[in-house]
C-alpha cells in the first residue's frame, strides 16, 4: 500500500486522467508538452517563470466557465491555455522542474496555490496563477481565502506545501462532483474507476460503483 503523502509524477498522473476522458490521446504526447514548453521558455527566478507562463496571452484562469471539467483535463488545459487553480499550479510546477526552478503546490482550501521553495537567502513567496503571475505574501493570501470564503478560520497550515499524490486525488475529486452534478453517468464511471486505485479512497469507491452500476441497469 502506498502512503498518504508518497509522492508520484503530476506531468503521468494528469496525462492518466486525460486519457481515461479520452482513450486516443497519446500519454508521452502529453507529457512531452511539458518538456516542448519548458525549452520555449528562458528564466531564472520563479518570477521570471510565472512572467512567462501566466497572464494576457499565456496561461489563465477560466473564470467564465470554472465548472467546466475540462479545466482539470490536460490536453484541454494546453489547448485553450485555460484551467482553474489546481491545474495551473501543476503546469507551473512541472515546468519549474524542467528550467531547474523547484515550485511547491499549495493547497489552500478552495483556492490552490503555489510557491517557490525557500532558499538561505529569500522567503517564500506565493503565487495565484488562476489570477496571474503577481506574488503573493502569506498575509495576501489569507486575505484571498476570506475574500472567497467569507470566513474566518484562518490557520497558517493552510499554506503547508501539498503532497503530489494528495493533489492527484482533489483533482479526482473536483471531477467527480462536476460529473454528478451534471449527471454524466459515463464520465462519473471513468473518475471512480481510477478512484478505487487509491488505497485510502477504494473501499467507499468500490461500493458507491457498485450503486452506480445497479442504478443505471
Amino acid at each position: 500500500m502506498t502512503p498518504d503523502n508518497a509522492e508520484v509524477p503530476l506531468d503521468l498522473a494528469l496525462s492518466l486522467i486525460a486519457k481515461a476522458a479520452d482513450e486516443s490521446l497519446c500519454l508521452n504526447g502529453l507529457i512531452g508538452r511539458f518538456d516542448d514548453l519548458a525549452a520555449s521558455i528562458q528564466c531564472a527566478t520563479p518570477q521570471q517563470l510565472m512572467n512567462s507562463l501566466f497572464g494576457s496571452g499565456k496561461f489563465t484562469g477560466n473564470t467564465v466557465e470554472y465548472d467546466d471539467p475540462t479545466n482539470s483535463l490536460l490536453n484541454h488545459v494546453f489547448d485553450r491555455r485555460l484551467g482553474i487553480p489546481i491545474t495551473l499550479g501543476v503546469v507551473a510546477m512541472e515546468i519549474g522542474s524542467r528550467v531547474g526552478i523547484p515550485i511547491t503546490g499549495i493547497g489552500m482550501p478552495v483556492h490552490f496555490l503555489c510557491a517557490s521553495a525557500p532558499t538561505s537567502r529569500e522567503s517564500i513567496i506565493y503565487f495565484d496563477p488562476f489570477h496571474g503571475p503577481q506574488p503573493l505574501s502569506a498575509t495576501e493570501c489569507q486575505s484571498l481565502y476570506r475574500r472567497l470564503t467569507s470566513l474566518e478560520n484562518w490557520s497558517d497550515e493552510f499554506l503547508l506545501p501539498t503532497p503530489s499524490r494528495q493533489l492527484v486525488v482533489r483533482i479526482l475529486n473536483n471531477l467527480k462532483s462536476i460529473y454528478l452534478r451534471r449527471n454524466d453517468v459515463a464520465s462519473i464511471r471513468w473518475v471512480m474507476r481510477l478512484r478505487t486505485v487509491i488505497p485510502e479512497l477504494a473501499a467507499e469507491e468500490h461500493r458507491q460503483f457498485a450503486r452506480l452500476v445497479r442504478s443505471s441497469n
